[in-house]
């Protein structure tokens, strides 16, 4: 009796779980995947028919000089099909901000009513989440990896500034302010957001790096963290959700950051 009673608490506990796992709807999911990633690629199929048969056989051009020419027009075509990438998904993000703007703040991680204000906040960030991922992937690893500040800036609501260069690093997907020349290097993350217990809180806050911002590999940088012009973080630092620096300090390491004199970076 006492085995049965603990199996009924166990499929009690998982049907509770299983009801605030985080799911796309699958009508979202094709809308957003037809609307979005399979447009521009059609867009620039119509482009490569309209080149091949309204300049190429027209024109009986050279099978030589096509196949010379048929490379930087396919090059061009890719460097298009992301700017397309990129514009479509910020039409989706434009309108889903508009039913639910995004917010700073800490919020009730609320998965399961979907109708309450918190909610429908927690969904559409969820779905912000889902569709950012696929153009900033399929921009860092292209010939083009500058294109990624073009999607923190027109797909969510960052503030990037000139000359701003992510290595291969985990990005901030939104709420991210980076000052003129901030440099990142491999390995390192932002994130701003944080989920306070697994079902309970999430933290939404801006991070903020001044100008000529280093972050050096294995840092983490959590929400409303906040670096001053010329800080340099050096390797496997933690600059916690809240962190502050020191006035009139730029050297930075440790788990939390704390300041280090310029003399040990000399020996």
């Amino acid at each position: 009796m006492s085995k049965e009673k603990g199996v009924g608490k166990t499929n009690s506990e998982f049907e509770q779980k299983k009801d605030k796992v985080v799911e796309l709807p699958v009508l979202d999911f094709f809308k957003i995947n037809f609307i979005s990633f399979l447009v521009p690629l059609y867009i620039c199929l119509g482009f490569f028919l309209l080149f091949e048969y309204g300049f190429i056989i027209p024109l009986s051009i050279p099978l030589e000089i096509h196949f010379l020419i048929l490379p930087g027009f396919l090059f061009f075509l890719y460097f298009l099909y992301l700017i397309l990438l990129i514009e479509f998904t910020a039409l989706w993000v434009r309108r889903w901000n508009k039913k639910s703007p995004p917010a700073e703040g800490v919020f009730k991680r609320v998965l399961e009513d979907k109708d309450s204000k918190d909610g429908k906040m927690m969904k559409y960030y969820h779905k912000r989440g889902f569709i950012i991922k696929f153009p900033m992937w399929l921009t860092s690893k292209s010939p083009f990896p500058w294109l990624v500040n073009r999607v923190l800036r027109r797909i969510s609501h960052n503030n990037l500034g000139k000359n701003v260069i992510y290595c291969d690093a985990y990005v901030g997907l939104e709420f991210t302010e980076l000052g003129d020349n901030v440099f990142i290097y491999p390995t390192s993350a932002l994130s701003s957001h944080a989920v306070n217990t697994i079902f309970g809180k999430i933290s939404m806050m801006k991070i903020i790096m001044g100008k000529n911002t280093t972050l050096y590999p294995g840092i983490i940088m959590g929400p409303n963290a906040i670096t001053t012009d010329n800080n340099v973080i050096f390797p496997n630092t933690v600059l916690h959700k809240n962190w502050r620096g020191k006035p009139d300090k730029f050297y930075y390491q440790g788990s939390p950051g704390r300041p280090i004199e310029t003399s040990h970076i000399s020996e």
